[in-house]
């Protein structure tokens, strides 16, 4: 008879001659029970095949429902073929230098008082050739405002085209492709001007049949490069206008876009000495061309967007819009300026005269005698015209212009606004000076109505999205889950079946038909014929053994006990927070709270309701299979009945429910805000203190600290055997140690003026090495390596041993956490020191959220899954993120390589962003398995429950994406739907694939069937 010590992890009462024979009896290898094992060994395998693909089916519909919302909702605008083709306007320059200084922000160019309280030296009174001087009358600066979203190729996109792209395109940010619409390039080209660019090869991108071919790009998303891409542009400028011997004649255009200023700030922030270096740099570069220039050739200053505090851009915040435009020439009284309150730089010159950024097509169109490009809507910004009739002169060519434009594009469908632009149609016709007025008035209606929702597609992803809902409750909640795992076997045939039949019947009519209309081809007709065969097949094997009455019934039943309850009234609390935008934007200081709160329950759980019987899931646990147990029936029974807590037991628990809310209240120090949050919020993820040596000192502190935490909880079952100190004391330990090293590099480079040491290479050695071995090496690792249990003989007499299986209570536990801790190393690498200061705190958290539910025997509760779910949400914000485009990290993503390379600048970001979401995902499956014993359940229903625990964290997130679904559509006229709606709906649909993907290819295909699998080789009855 073998003894187990459930939560001491031993085995003993053996009696052996030597450890073969030990290992032997253990074993009990008969030939019956050997055919036994392989029998289920082979129906396990069948029924983990299957599951993956119920699995993989239902991600799959989640994710066509998520592409269907996401075409529905953000939509490229309708762009138009016709060009121009006529210049009613005698050029002024002949030439023209322009010079593109990525995030220079307006206040960057005005002179500050040096007692003003924001008044930054690293950022402030460096551009002085911007500054009021005797030369003022030959230049002309003004407040740039930029159309969000204020990406590069977004603001290229506006600057060139005079129109205004559409929130989507801030996705394409990597990507950009040739503008297909007329564009002031286009119209040099076209006008036989010769253009040179050098600099941001977005320009490239988009511009390349235009450009000569002595043009010169250079890589631009390489946020650690300083100095690459604007020596690269000086050095342009060098050969073609500053040198003496330089040929000049060559060029009718010369285009320059420099990137280190933009790069500091995304690597740095503003607040960081190198920023003064590089504006001081910017500064006698432009000098040495107004001295270089002549009399015909313009010379145009400006920056594509601003940036906020952190150096980051991307959103609509004031600091992100404001950007800067100087016009120069040498010609004098070239400009006509306003009275000089129009120009008044006192409090960082908010009341400054500012201009929209679309308003330099026209400008720089009438000043080169181009025809202005068709789509169009800036209008000529009044200081370039000398003299009355030309400004009117300018007003009417433009205004025609933009006429044409509507009547052509139809794009005012309202008969109101119809009216009203006819009739200021009609006065400016009288008088030119309304003309401006009708300008600004077609200008926001566009704003208004460009983007037109396509409803069909909007509701299909709901519907979509909401029945991947039902069917994820149904399958893998309601339905018991050893009834699962023999209906598994009949979804597959169904859902292939059903996804065969209706893509034949769908496409043919699609075909045939060309219905219905909002498909727009054969790609996504067929997603639309496979979601509704996958919801079909489903349904049908649901429906063949259960009814609508008995699944509300048991929907019903489940919400019945205490924990429940609580679990479903935070999903229900997370989901309402989208219904409003001061919720969303609080939503970091919500989540924490939440989980801290649920620490509180439990605490008070553990001390205050000693006497309390325990929910059904007791019952359950306890009851395992009702198969005889190594335990015994009476000590069985008497766990049944023990319901109150033993004094140990809850210390335990309150031990680590207090560790739970003290983790919690940490980690939640640690923040990044968002614009909206003002002076209520104040960031402690700042570059400053990332590199600080206290944070270093934190996290080798961490290096220390982390590995004899994490031993501290395999001893507790004596787990800590075989393999765990491999990858605990050794593996965990140096990767930390050699991740510290890396990001010390990092820190001194950021710190110390002057560093000159280039460490690009050791860098990328030390990151490639740690990347490859937590993703590949350590993982084939935990494939063959051993499992956390030892063997142990102890020789008390010649001829009677007793043997104790060391780790046997947690040997499922204790081995898959190893394989968390692969993931965790590799995601340690791509986050800054302070949020691996939060990710260490996140370790604590994780396993005494697995402690805790232990004790209270909850493991298939919905409590525990719900609980993980906001862990990863509250990591996500601890570790410098926001639900924003300007939180994202995208430096990180030149960890791995100096250039943007697939898949490994991608892999960077993703590990980055959704580190917190991964972990959960994978660990989602130690609600079951930890603290497990291998002998109590069968291995189909052992993963059974994980599937079920699995099932409700994609519940959770599949809840939370369905509402930022429903309230962006909702709110999607809302002033606030672009800055803070959509970025947190998009945000919800990546971290519900991203979950969706590692729990079905990782933690359910890969790590519990190779678990299960393994342990029941050795474990097996």
């Amino acid at each position: 008879m073998l003894g187990i010590e459930a939560h001491r992890g031993t085995m003993s009462s053996v009696d052996a001659t030597d450890e073969t024979r030990v290992k032997k009896s253990i074993m009990n290898s008969s030939i019956e029970d050997k055919r036994l094992h392989w029998s289920r060994l082979h129906r396990f395998k069948t029924t983990h095949r299957l599951y993956i693909y119920l699995m993989g089916s239902l991600a799959i519909l989640q994710i066509i429902a998520i592409a269907f919302f996401s075409k529905g909702f953000l939509l490229t605008r309708n762009v138009l073929e016709n060009v121009s083709t006529e210049s009613h306007y005698e050029p002024k320059f002949s030439k023209c230098v322009i010079l593109v200084i990525d995030a220079l922000r307006f206040d960057f160019t005005i002179p500050v008082d040096t007692d003003y309280v924001s008044y930054d030296a690293n950022f402030h009174n460096n551009f002085d050739v911007f500054h009021p001087n005797e030369d003022s009358q030959s230049s002309l600066l003004l407040k740039f405002i930029a159309d969000p979203p204020t990406t590069t190729l977004q603001r290229l996109k506006g600057l060139t085209t005079g129109s205004l792209p559409t929130f989507i395109d801030a996705g394409s940010n990597f990507d950009g492709s040739v503008i297909e619409e007329d564009n002031l390039i286009l119209q040099m080209f076209r006008n036989n001007k010769t253009v040179y660019f050098a600099g941001d090869d977005t320009w490239d991108a988009l511009f390349s049949p235009f450009l000569s071919p002595s043009s010169r790009p250079f890589e631009s998303l390489n946020v650690w490069d300083l100095d690459t891409v604007d020596n690269g542009v000086m050095s342009f400028f060098d050969e073609h206008l500053l040198s003496e011997n330089s040929n000049t004649n060559g060029w009718d255009v010369l285009i320059g876009h420099m990137l280190g200023i933009d790069h500091v700030g995304h690597k740095y922030g503003p607040g960081h000495f190198t920023m003064r270096e590089k504006q001081l740099q910017a500064n006698a570069f432009i000098k040495r061309i107004c001295d270089k220039i002549d009399e015909e050739t313009l010379f145009i200053v400006m920056g594509d967007h601003g940036m906020d505090h952190t150096g980051n851009h991307g959103g609509d915040s004031k600091a992100e819009l404001e950007a800067a435009l100087w016009l120069y020439s040498k010609k004098p009284k070239m400009w006509k300026h306003m009275t000089s309150s129009n120009y008044n730089t006192s409090d960082l010159g908010e009341e400054y005269r500012q201009v929209n950024q679309i308003d330099l097509v026209p400008t720089l169109s009438l000043l080169l005698g181009l025809p202005i490009p068709f789509n169009n809507l800036g209008w000529p910004i009044d200081e370039v015209a000398t003299t009355t009739d030309e400004l009117k002169a300018y007003n009417n060519i433009t205004l025609n212009q933009i006429r044409d434009y509507k009547e052509v594009s139809k794009v005012i469908t309202d008969s109101t606004k119809d009216e009203r632009l006819q009739e200021l149609w009609s006065k400016s016709l009288l008088d030119i000076s309304v003309g401006s007025e009708y300008q600004k008035y077609f200008l926001e209606s566009c704003k208004d109505l460009w983007a037109r929702f396509d409803y069909w597609s909007i509701a299909t992803g709901i519907a979509l999205l909401t029945a991947s809902l039902l069917l994820l409750i149904i399958v893998t909640k309601l339905i018991p889950s050893i009834v699962i795992g023999q209906m598994v076997s009949e979804f597959v045939p169904s859902i292939t079946i059903m996804s065969l039949v209706s893509n034949v019947c769908f496409n043919g009519i699609f075909h045939v038909l060309h219905q219905p209309v909002f498909l727009e081809n054969w790609i996504w007709c067929t997603l639309f014929a496979t979601a509704i065969g996958i919801i079909v097949g489903c349904f049908i094997t649901i429906f063949d053994r259960y009814n609508v009455a008995w699944i509300s019934r048991k929907f019903v039943e489940d919400l019945s006990d205490y924990w429940s309850r609580i679990a479903a009234l935070f999903i229900t609390l997370h989901a309402l927070l989208f219904t409003s935008n001061s919720f969303t934007i609080w939503e970091d200081k919500i989540v924490s709270f939440f989980l801290a709160t649920l620490g509180m329950l439990t605490l008070y759980e553990f001390m205050f309701l000693p006497k309390r019987r325990l929910t059904t899931a007791l019952l359950t646990a306890a009851m395992g299979e009702k198969k005889p147990s190594p335990l015994g029936k009476a000590h069985l029974a008497s766990e049944a009945e023990s319901s109150p807590f033993g004094k140990f037991a809850r210390i335990v628990g309150g031990y680590h429910s207090i560790v739970l809310v003290v983790c919690t209240r940490l980690s939640s120090m640690i923040t990044i805000c968002r614009e909206e949050q003002g002076e209520y919020c104040t960031p402690t993820f700042t570059t400053a203190n990332n590199y600080s040596y206290w944070c270093l000192t934190l996290c080798l502190v961490v290096v220390a600290f982390l590995p004899s935490c994490l031993r501290g909880y395999y001893n507790v079952c004596s787990s800590y055997q075989a393999a765990a100190p491999i990858w605990i004391g050794q593996f965990l330990r140096y990767v930390l140690l050699t991740n510290f090293c890396y990001w010390t590099i990092c820190a001194l480079e950021n710190t110390i003026p002057g560093w000159s040491w280039d460490a690009k290479i050791l860098k990328l050695t030390i990151s490639r090495i740690v990347a490859g071995f937590s993703l590949i090496a350590a993982n084939v690792g935990w494939m063959m390596g051993p499992l956390c249990v030892k063997l142990n003989i102890h020789n008390t007499d010649v001829k009677s041993q007793q043997a104790t299986i060391l780790g046997y209570a947690n040997v499922y536990g204790a081995q898959f956490f190893l394989l968390v801790i692969n993931f965790f190393m590799c995601i340690m690498l791509f986050n800054k020191p302070l949020a691996q200061i939060s990710l260490f705190l996140m370790c604590n958290q994780l396993l005494s959220i697995l402690e805790i539910f232990d004790l209270l025997k909850l493991k298939d509760n919905l409590i525990g899954p719900v609980t993980m779910g906001l862990l990863a949400y509250q990591q996500f914000f601890a570790t410098g993120h926001q639900a924003t485009i300007p939180a994202v990290q995208w430096d990180v993503g030149f960890v791995l390589t100096e250039r943007i390379k697939f898949p490994f600048t991608h892999l960077g970001i993703v590990m980055n962003t959704f580190g917190p979401h991964i972990i959960v995902a994978l660990s989602v499956a130690l609600l079951t398995l930890w603290k497990q014993p291998p002998t109590v359940l069968k291995p189909q229903t052992l993963l059974a429950r994980i599937v079920s625990n699995c099932g409700m964290l994609l519940i959770y997130n599949t809840v939370l994406c369905l509402s930022s679904f429903v309230w962006v559509t909702h709110f999607r006229r809302h002033l606030m739907v672009w800055k803070i709606f959509c970025p947190r709906f998009m945000f919800a649909g990546l971290s519900l694939i991203v979950i969706q993907v590692v729990i079905t290819l990782v933690t359910i295909a890969f790590a519990s069937g190779r678990l299960i699998r393994q342990i029941n080789n050795l474990f097996w009855n």
